[in-house]
């Protein structure tokens, strides 16, 4: 039978569940903060959970505090500070993906016949509607068209994609019931959208929880084969899909009874095929600005003979700081991915996830981390095979801060009651602002990596942090956010040694 818990544990529980009622003495004022670390983190492995924490100078890599720091867990997203790091390590801030468009055929009056040639770059930008240069790429390839002269074109879209020798869809050890979302769209070699599709189910005022919904996607031209089933036996609304290899579709249910009948719900859907949903753009903008787009032949004539490509444009995403930032504040799996094999192919030629790991683990290895402390699967942190120690987590960290890329890196992390992930956490006034951490979360393991100021210590004013959360149950009174925000709050006002 378990024991009860100490008096002391309690105590602690109890003040970790109120941790957001106003202090009348500044923690600073009452203990150090290795002593309040360790009476949090002691008691959060007394509930069963485990726990691997850090503290380091940000400026010399003194050890201040740790507590189990090389105990092995799942980084989950904060794997995504190894490949935003790499990456700029490797391109620097201010690269990016280019992807060269080209025409090859004839040009005779405002006629084209011929192909229009789309070189992949891997870009996981492309078409994404997250900045105004990308959300248009469709538009600029149909206005360069257009700046040609040509108003009627007869031929084909055709998207080369480099045989990188991917293992195959979906990461090593991502998990199978996530595949449909938008959490786990397809790291292929050419992405377009981001993967993904929005769809919405709208049922009609006053109709039956039995009836059809209204099934709407964005964007309205997507080619996405999905089948809605109703379920309207359940005791409780609810919505979930699968993806479907045979045929390809994804299959969503949506479950409501006559007392929770629910007249919306939306989702974001991962798709299999970009290069069928990048075509369908590039249709829309062509019916929108007027180009006609005739019948291809079936194949050339015998005789025929195809000039040279003719460079049409380059699609150009925003610089690879815009692309970090974006993958570590909101998350972004299929960005971090992206970028972890392109950084593979930098090093070793190659964008298999052996390729992947090899790339990473010489990277690591350059900056002094070893595999028994960090042990990279994939780039975002889906992997369960992937496995970290706070220890190493935080040196990657602090490596990237003695490099040239810090200061894009830093401006990357979400910023506690600020943004990203982080914006609903900092439940005091001392916290607000003052940390920026990349958070990861899968299963019942909680990460966080950062870095915290502390603006009343000249001594160690700015530190790098790595907690390690494993087993957690998400109790009221024992949740990774509370024991976080206390961890939060005693780093940046509590004394360090």
């Amino acid at each position: 039978m378990r024991s009860s818990p100490a008096p002391f544990r309690l105590l602690l529980l109890a003040a970790l569940a109120l941790s957001g009622c106003p202090r009348a003495v500044r923690p600073s004022q009452q203990q150090s903060f290795a002593k309040t670390a360790e009476e949090l983190f002691t008691a959060v492995e007394g509930e069963g959970a485990l726990a691997s924490v850090i503290v380091l100078d940000a400026r010399t890599g003194l050890l201040l505090y740790a507590h189990h720091e090389h105990v092995r867990s799942l980084p989950a997203s904060t794997m995504k500070i190894v490949s935003t790091s790499a990456a700029l390590s490797a391109f620097g801030p201010d690269f990016r993906f280019r992807t060269p468009v080209s025409i090859e055929g004839n040009h005779k009056g405002d006629l084209f016949e011929g192909d229009v040639v789309v070189e992949s770059s891997g870009d996981p930008s492309l078409g994404s509607w997250r900045f105004p240069e990308t959300g248009l790429a469709c538009d600029q390839l149909v206005e360069a068209l257009w700046g040609k002269g040509i108003r009627r074109w007869k031929g084909a879209l055709q998207v080369k994609v480099p045989d990188t020798g991917l293992d195959g869809p979906l990461g090593p050890g991502w998990a199978w019931d996530d595949v449909a979302y938008s959490m786990s769209a397809m790291p292929m070699p050419f992405v377009f959208r981001e993967n993904v599709v929005d769809l919405s189910l709208v049922r009609s005022q006053g109709s039956a929880c039995s009836a059809p919904p209204t099934v709407l996607l964005t964007p309205r031209f997507a080619p996405f084969p999905s089948l809605i089933q109703l379920d309207t036996s359940s005791s409780r609304s609810g919505f979930a899909c699968l993806r479907e290899n045979n045929p390809s579709r994804v299959r969503c249910v949506w479950r409501s009874s006559a007392k929770q009948c629910p007249s919306v719900n939306s989702t974001r859907l991962s798709v299999d095929d970009p290069q069928a949903l990048f075509s369908a753009c590039v249709e829309d903008a062509l019916s929108r600005r007027g180009l006609t787009h005739l019948p291809s032949p079936q194949s050339p004539a015998p005789t025929s003979v195809r000039p040279a490509a003719e460079p049409l444009l380059d699609l150009v995403s925003p610089p690879l700081s815009e692309l970090v930032k974006v993958t570590n504040k909101e998350s972004l799996n299929l960005y971090a991915e992206r970028m972890a094999l392109r950084f593979a192919r930098e090093r070793t030629r190659g964008e298999r996830y052996s390729d992947l790991r090899k790339a990473m683990g010489d990277e690591l290895t350059r900056r002094g981390i070893t595999s028994r402390d960090l042990k990279p699967i994939d780039g975002s942190g889906l992997s369960r095979y992937n496995l970290a120690t706070a220890y190493g987590l935080a040196r990657v960290l602090f490596t990237s801060l003695q490099e040239p890329y810090a200061a894009t890196l830093l401006d990357s992390l979400p910023i506690t009651g600020v943004d990203g992930t982080l914006a609903g956490s900092g439940n005091s006034a001392e916290t607000v602002g003052r940390l920026r951490a990349k958070t990861g979360t899968l299963s019942s393991q909680k990460a966080y990596v950062g870095v915290a100021e502390r603006p009343d210590d000249p001594e160690h004013p700015q530190v790098v942090f790595a907690v390690m959360l494993g087993n957690m149950d998400e109790q009221p009174a024992l949740s990774a956010s509370g024991i976080f925000d206390r961890f939060a709050e005693a780093l940046v006002t509590q004394p360090l040694p």
